[in-house]
Formats: structure tokens, sequence, C-alpha cells
């Protein structure tokens, strides 16, 4: 088979990779890869065109590697077909994808997907699974239809979620344990009559686009709930607070023993600096949780020590919601 894959961030690297050393086995060949445009990064005077991951590591195989600005542009589809794939192979690509698109393979298009679906269909799986509290999730390879992820499954594996682990590293982990998933899925779409396992649509759930002003921490929440947004929202957008009207952003929050104890009384958001464990222990609306690194807006990452002992007022020290 003539393959197509299309991604866009680092974690899509991952798979591509596997698909490269599983296609000889498999008797297909890698005729191509599609990934967005490149963006200017940087200050001022420095910035710079950068291409995204896939599309950097893809101009180094010596296969053709198109970067439309939309996936519905004519130009861009007729290259498409001049290809002639077979199979098309999408990991977080980022764009929507037209039936003119999805005609153009002959085998059809399928789509690695961060979640056990029909659980959490949409743009954030991975994130949606942590702040849930979920203990595990999973990896779905489907065939691609019109509607959301609601295409037929062909592969499936669990994955469980490890404490404390981030919506990053957690992606991360996921992208990196594909080859067998990819080496089952190609198995089966040998037989042309293969169609896949339709999804349960009384299963089905949904998940929400990730804005950045999710990242503000509501104190007034429990240590847990905090703690899951936490590591949802880590590398991005981040979790954030106020502090004296600057901007404080979290590096790494974690839960606290039972014997850690605040005083009675503080609201949400009090902190103290704790020296036995060498974390500013916070209060929150119900339970405790714990920071060990922060950077206050206009200075440095530092550990919650040095965060403490800067202070020129730490007399009942809180942080806000608002400056």
């Amino acid at each position: 088979m003539r393959l197509i894959y299309l991604g866009t961030p680092a974690c899509a690297v991952f798979p591509l990779e596997d698909i490269l050393a599983l296609a000889p086995s498999h008797h297909c060949e890698l005729v191509g890869v599609v990934s967005r445009e490149a963006q200017l990064v940087g200050r001022g005077k420095k910035k710079n065109l950068q291409d995204p991951a896939v599309a950097h590591f893809a101009k180094n195989l010596a296969v053709p590697v198109l970067q439309p600005a939309s996936a519905r542009d004519p130009d861009f589809l007729e290259q498409l077909r001049a290809l002639k794939p077979d199979l098309l192979i999408t990991c977080a690509y980022g764009q929507i994808l037209s039936d003119e698109f999805l005609a153009i393979p002959s085998r059809g298009t399928i789509n690695i997907h961060p979640s056990l679906l029909p659980k959490f269909r949409g743009a954030t799986p991975v994130q949606t699974a942590l702040l849930q509290g979920e203990p595990y999730t999973g990896v779905t390879i489907l065939f691609t239809v019109k509607q959301l992820d609601a295409g037929a499954i062909i592969s499936q594996k669990i994955f469980p979620i490890a404490p404390g682990e981030t919506a990053g590293e957690l992606q991360d982990r996921l992208f990196k344990s594909l080859k067998p998933l990819l080496n089952d899925a190609f198995n089966k779409l040998r037989d042309p009559d293969f169609a896949g396992m339709p999804q349960d649509p009384s299963l089905v759930s949904l998940c929400r686009r990730i804005k950045k002003e999710f990242g503000q921490i509501e104190w007034s929440q429990a240590g847990e709930t905090l703690i899951n947004a936490y590591r949802a929202y880590a590398p991005w957008p981040g979790s954030f607070s106020f502090y004296q009207g600057k901007r404080v952003v979290f590096s790494q929050i974690c839960s606290l023993p039972e014997e850690h104890s605040f005083p009675e009384g503080q609201e949400p958001g009090s902190f103290c600096f704790d020296q036995a464990s060498g974390l500013l222990v916070v209060q929150c609306g119900a339970g405790l949780v714990g920071v060990s690194s922060l950077q206050r807006e206009g200075g440095s990452l530092a550990s919650a020590g040095d965060f403490w002992h800067g202070l020129k007022s730490p007399s009942a020290p809180c942080f806000s919601m608002m400056k």
C-alpha cells in the first residue's frame, strides 16, 4: 500500500517512526507527509519561520512534504491525488477533512486517537482523562468519517495512567507505545473487506477545547481537583495564580500526606513554607496541595524555599484569583 501520513506536533513524530519501521514487512511505502504550515517563532527581529515537528522530521526522509494552509485547498487536493495513496494515516494533524479529501485514498483514511473511543471524542482526550481523574485511558485506531471521531474501530489498547503524570508526559508515552497497535491495524487492513467495529453510540462522550484562561487556579476547589487540573494543563496552558498583583506560574504541584496541616480559618490560597518537605503548603477549598517550584512574573524559576525566603511580607501570604 502507498501511505501518506498527516501530523503536526512533536508527539506525532513517534507514530511516524513506527510506521516507517513497520512498512517494509507489510509491503507498504510512505509516499508523502502532510503537516501544517511553518510558523513565525521568536521575538522582534529574531522571528523566523519554523516548521512543525512532523514537517521538520519528514523533510529529512526524501519523501514529498505538503504544508497547505487549508486541507480543502484545490491545489493541495490535486497534489494529494497525484501521489495515488491507498491509505492516509492522521495523528494530531489539526485540520477538518472534507468529503473530497476522504474520497482520495483507495483503502481509506484512518486516525490515531488517544482515548478509548467512543469515550472522549474531540481534540483534548488526554487532558480530559486527567481532569476527570481517570485511572486509565487508551489509544484507538479508527476509520475516519465526516462525523468527529465516529468511525469504526480498527484496533484499541488500554493504558494505565501513572500517578502524577501530566498531559504532556502521558501523551508522549501513549504515542511512543503504538508499534504493536499499528502492526495489528496493518494486518487487519490487508483484508479489503475489513470494515472495523462500529462504536456504541450510547457510550459517546465529548471533550471540550482548552483555552488559555483555564489554567488559572481556583483555590476554592478541592485539592484533588486542583491537582487533576494542574496535570491536565501541563505543559499548556499551565497553572497560574496571582500574588501581590503579580502573576505566578506553578511548575510543580503535588498532593500532600495526611499529616500535613494548616491553621484553621485560613482562606483558600493561603500558604506557608514547610521546611521538612521543602514545599509551599497551600490551603484549598478542601484539603491542601504542595508546590515545589514556581515562577513569579518578571522573575526566574525558583524553588519553593527560595520563593518563600524572597517574600517581602511573609505574614499571612495568600495567592489570589485576581491581580
